[in-house]
């Protein structure tokens, strides 16, 4: 027999991120791409991160916390370990369950048992398709919902690691799968090439906090954040560069080369000093990665500059 709420009883809270507004805490969140898009890597650049205490863009930095991952395509040891090693995770704040002799259950007791454990603030599942038919519509409800009381109870953040569909439907929806996953979960992150160098993560759809600003990553030697980018879902989905748009970015690469010549200026000024020459942010973003332009934090923000 079922138990009474009472709501008088119930404490008042409100929801908080991760990584604030992109990864709920306490919630399902979702980070979907095509195959090649780097989903794995950019998650795994998250979790170095978190396991660090390092900052990640546009947010401050936060005390290193211990993290979950379960991956069903990349080998730990010959793939993502050397990734995290590279990207300076802390590995004694990294755990997995074991899946050497049965693959993990969404619906298993498990999962909050290890995140009650170690306290872990993030649980990631990769790919999502490796766990769960994706066209049955009860079961991914079930485990959607399962999944979302776990992380409230723990006050984790579970990030799904999905691929897209080629289809033509509406970009937000290209989610391999039924449509319900995408209206069930609160915070959905896409992530895209912009060009061959250029990946951008996208914020998709946010049910508590505003819409968070594209930010883009290079993987041309290792991995690097570029920062926010100027794009929208479609034109990250549709991938396609126009001869315009080219010569805009020589025009960029041209004034980062002037400004920047004499050593490190302020991101601030830089965006600020762009725009006032009709250069928007995606140009300019795209030039910055093509001239291997750096970023550096420091306390009051970044700079940037030509090594």
């Amino acid at each position: 027999m079922q138990d009474i709420i009472h709501w008088e009883e119930l404490p008042t809270g409100e929801m908080t991120a991760l990584w604030h507004p992109y990864i709920l805490s306490g919630a399902v969140n979702l980070l979907q791409g095509d195959s090649t898009a780097g989903k794995s890597y950019l998650s795994q650049a998250i979790i170095a991160a978190l396991t660090t205490g390092q900052a990640l863009p546009n947010a401050e930095p936060m005390p290193p916390c211990n993290v979950i991952i379960q991956n069903a395509e990349n080998s730990f040891t010959h793939v993502i370990k050397p990734r995290l090693q590279k990207l300076g995770a802390d590995f004694t704040r990294i755990k997995s369950i074991d899946e050497s002799t049965e693959r993990l259950s969404l619906m298993s007791p498990k999962i909050e048992e290890t995140i009650v454990k170690y306290n872990a603030k993030i649980f990631t599942i990769d790919p999502i398709q490796a766990y769960m038919n994706m066209y049955r519509l009860e079961s991914v409800r079930e485990t959607l919902v399962s999944l979302g009381q776990i992380a409230a109870r723990t006050d984790c953040a579970i990030l799904l690691i999905g691929h897209l569909t080629k289809s033509q439907t509406k970009a937000q929806y290209r989610g391999l799968g039924s449509q319900d996953i995408f209206n069930a979960i609160p915070s959905v992150l896409n992530l895209g090439k912009a060009d061959e160098d250029v990946r951008v993560m996208v914020h998709n759809k946010s049910n508590f906090f505003e819409i968070g600003c594209p930010i883009a990553f290079t993987l041309k030697d290792g991995f690097n954040w570029i920062g926010e980018y100027d794009i929208t879902l479609d034109e990250l989905l549709a991938g396609s560069i126009t001869p315009q748009r080219g010569h805009r970015r020589e025009k960029a690469k041209e004034f980062l080369q002037d400004i920047l010549e004499n050593g490190e200026v302020d991101s601030v000024e830089v965006y600020g000093r762009a725009e006032a020459s009709g250069i928007s942010r995606r140009t300019l973003e795209r030039a910055k990665s093509e001239l291997g332009v750096r970023s550096k934090q420091y306390v009051g923000g970044w700079v940037w500059m030509i090594e």
